[in-house]
Formats: C-alpha cells, sequence, structure tokens
C-alpha cells in the first residue's frame, strides 16, 4: 500500500522557493487565448497543420499557461491552500504564489515548495 507524506503548510506573506526546476500554471487569459487561435488559423491556412486531431475533432486552445520555476527564485505565498483548475478538471495541495521575477501568480503543488533556505 502507497503511504502519501503529507504537503507542507504555508501561510499568507511566507517566503518560499521551488526544490527543483518545476512548473507553475495559472488559466490562459483571453488574450492568450485568441493569440493561439489566430496562430493556429493563420498555420492551417498555410497548410502547415490540420484543423482536427487523429479522432477528427476540432483541436481547442488550451486552458493553462505554465511557467518554470527554478530553485533560485523566491515566491510569496498569496494562499497556502488553494485547489488550482487544470484543464476541465481541479488539481488539490497547492499553493497560490506571487513570483516577483516574471510578475505572475502561479499555482504550484505545495509538495514541491519548502521554506528552507
Amino acid at each position: 500500500m502507497r503511504v502519501k507524506t503529507p504537503a507542507p503548510t504555508f501561510y499568507k506573506g511566507d517566503l518560499v522557493r521551488p526544490v527543483s526546476q518545476i512548473l507553475g500554471w495559472r488559466r490562459s487569459t483571453p488574450a492568450e487565448t485568441q493569440a493561439w487561435y489566430d496562430h493556429f488559423r493563420a498555420e492551417c491556412r498555410a497548410g502547415r497543420d490540420v484543423w482536427h486531431d487523429d479522432a477528427g475533432e476540432s483541436r481547442l486552445a488550451p486552458l493553462d499557461a505554465g511557467f518554470a520555476l527554478t530553485p533560485e527564485m523566491t515566491l510569496t505565498v498569496i494562499r497556502g491552500r488553494a485547489s488550482a483548475p487544470t484543464g476541465y478538471g481541479k488539481t488539490t495541495a497547492c499553493a497560490l504564489v506571487f513570483c516577483p521575477d516574471n510578475g505572475e501568480t502561479l499555482f504550484v503543488k505545495r509538495r514541491y515548495l519548502t521554506d528552507k533556505w
């Protein structure tokens, strides 16, 4: 039987850093979604891409935008416990953090963060 280790607890205002190179994410903005569709339509018109996947269904824009986070980055916790939207579902045991390096507010799994320096 698999034993789960509890995710660390963080509080608003805590300074944390990633344990290793990880991915933080947030929902795509309407402008990013529109830019993806514009680029996708241009690629289809030019013949470099097709409008459908292997099953014949139309391709959809990604719902989330990901950002690489390195252990050298210092992040500020905005919300210590959060359920994050991922695709059409949700992921639990996350934290909402602010990254001053790129100015983004991102979701990160808590088990990949540490407050130890």
